[in-house]
């Protein structure tokens, strides 16, 4: 597009001589508005790209952006407070959308965060989004999160435990063979556990982390 402007613009140059200066100037003017709104609609589409969201997604809220409204979540009935990276309006639901940029892949505390922030958006906009998305990575990898009873159910149990932990109760470890080997204290931590046997995996406690389907 630049390429065609800055032809057209050395055309105008050659006719400039004969016509009136404020004409020339009026269209000097012209060629250069074109050009910055050019560059302005091609940063947004770099900015969409780079937060994974889909060129025909209507776009509620982005956070950090200075030109779209950022939505910020404080539910005293439910304790729970959060600010989605940006929401989206599709299929007639806003979806919560969630970046982690250096993410390989999906982690339980990842997909909480998802669900709280539909917890959240059902409260707030009065309508139970049925999914939200994930996106990791550098190269915007999109996962939809699904917003089933069994993951909600999973949620409260982990709220629940939290809640028990900030009222008194005793935190339950739950060490993995990985963070272990890298601790510093695991010489005189009781609860250290070894590596896993080969082709061994630590299961997700997530009850269906599996279904999560890579847009």
């Amino acid at each position: 597009m630049k390429e065609e402007i800055a032809r057209q613009f050395v055309s105008f140059l050659y006719g400039a001589a004969a016509l009136d200066g404020r004409v020339v100037f009026l269209i000097v003017l012209i060629v250069i508005s074109v050009i910055v709104l050019d560059g302005v609609f091609r940063s947004a589409e770099k900015s969409a790209e780079e937060t994974g969201l889909a060129k025909d997604a209507v776009t509620v809220s982005i956070d950090g952006s200075k030109t779209v409204p950022v939505r910020e979540y404080v539910s005293h009935r439910q304790g729970l407070a959060g600010r989605p990276d940006a929401l989206i309006l599709e299929n007639g639901f806003i979806i919560p959308v969630e970046r982690k940029p250096l993410a390989k892949k999906i982690r339980d505390r990842y997909v909480a965060q998802v669900l709280v922030y539909m917890r959240l958006v059902e409260e707030f906009e009065g309508k139970k989004p049925p999914y939200g998305y994930l996106i990791l990575g550098p190269n915007c990898r999109r996962f939809k999160i699904e917003n089933t009873p069994e993951r909600q159910a999973w949620l409260q149990r982990m709220i629940d435990e939290m809640r028990e932990v900030l009222e008194g109760g005793a935190a339950k470890p739950t060490p993995h063979p990985k963070k272990c080997r890298k601790c510093y204290m695991k010489d005189s931590c009781s609860f250290r556990v070894e590596d896993e046997a080969p082709n061994q995996k630590i299961r997700s406690r997530s009850p269906s982390l599996s279904k999560s389907a890579e847009q």
